[in-house]
Parts: structure tokens; C-alpha cells; sequence
């Protein structure tokens, strides 16, 4: 997913990030700190909408990406570990 290699610095409030943690789609970020908005994330620029006084973090394009790179992680050390098994044989 992360087609840019760029990331945003943004903020968000304690209850959007419980709205994520409990399956949020979309979370709603600030792009400076406020005094609701005080917690600080890192999040690639491909799964935002820049928006006039917000950023909208789409969180279905963000779990996907992860979902993706586990998978190819999981294929790589599966194939490393298949190497060591075939030089004991």
C-alpha cells in the first residue's frame, strides 16, 4: 500500500483512538496539536485524506497493509526455514 514512502505526523483525541481500537473504519486527526488532540501518530500519506481543518486516516487501507506484510514476512522465514531444514537432511 505505501505507494508515496511518505508519512504524516498527526493527533488525535483519546476517543478516536478507543473508535479504532474497537474497529473504527476512519479515524479523524488533527494536523496540530490541540488540547483534545494530544496524542501523536506516524501514518503513511496513502491512507489519508487531507481535508481543510483535518486528516481522515482510512484504518480498512491501513490493517490491510499489515495484513499483507505479514504475510509476505511469514513466506520469507518460512523459506529461510525450510533452507536449514534441508541442509540437516
Amino acid at each position: 500500500m505505501n505507494k508515496t514512502g511518505l508519512t504524516l505526523t498527526v493527533y488525535v483525541s483519546k476517543d478516536e483512538l478507543v473508535n479504532a481500537k474497537s474497529g473504527g473504519s476512519t479515524l479523524v486527526a488533527s494536523k496540530s496539536k490541540t488540547k483534545e488532540a494530544e496524542y501523536q501518530l506516524s501514518v503513511t500519506l496513502d491512507a489519508c485524506d487531507i481535508l481543510e481543518n483535518e486528516v481522515r486516516v482510512n484504518l480498512t487501507m491501513v490493517r490491510a497493509s499489515f495484513e499483507a506484510a505479514g504475510q509476505e514476512m511469514g513466506a520469507a522465514i518460512g523459506a529461510e526455514i525450510q533452507k536449514v531444514f534441508a541442509q540437516l537432511e
